[in-house]
């Protein structure tokens, strides 16, 4: 005979199995949903699923399966310190791709490069402060645009960044606040 201690386990081992089995199911659809072509199936469940592809970053679009890779653009800041001295950095050659926030930070350049007025402020602010030691002036956000760079140029010793292969774009240029 079974005691109230042996069903009460065996209760909670079933709807741990249940809750584990729904959450593979639920985010099975959401995996597969998500970059589904539209129709009215899948917008109604982009409605009930929406939160949980937005929390977990999981809404691609349809070329998640196979995506058009093109040339790349990149941000570029140049800082210009009090003894007229220009530094110039890319922000994300800082961050290992292995790194957990590089996603991330690729989507927070994007999204300056995509809408500087909203964005680029901040930016601004920030990296004055992360170079405060360099005493800086003044800063500019600048979007690198890549152009076709063949084997043959890496064979002449060119670079993918060398300014024949880039195409400029002054974002933001502005002071430095004072701290």
């Amino acid at each position: 005979m079974l005691g109230p201690v042996m069903i009460s386990e065996r209760w909670r081992e079933r709807l741990t199995y249940l809750a584990m089995s729904a959450f593979i199911g639920w985010h099975t659809l959401a995996v597969v949903v998500a970059p589904a072509p539209d129709s009215r199936v899948t917008q109604s469940l982009r409605v009930l699923l929406q939160p949980y592809l937005t929390l977990f970053w999981l809404d691609n679009s349809w070329d998640f399966f196979a995506p058009y890779i093109g040339k790349g653009y990149k941000i570029r800041y140049v800082i210009e310190d009090s003894a007229g001295k220009s530094h110039a950095f890319v922000p994300i050659d800082e961050i290992s791709w292995h790194h957990p926030m590089y996603r991330r930070m690729t989507y927070w350049f994007n999204a300056i490069i995509d809408d500087p007025d909203t964005y680029a402020d901040r930016a601004a602010a920030l990296f004055c402060q992360k170079h405060a030691s360099l005493r800086p002036v003044s800063i500019s956000l600048i979007q690198v645009q890549e152009l076709e760079f063949t084997p043959e140029d890496h064979l002449s010793g060119k670079h993918p960044l060398d300014p024949e292969f880039v195409t400029e774009t002054i974002l933001k240029h502005d002071a430095c606040p004072d701290k």
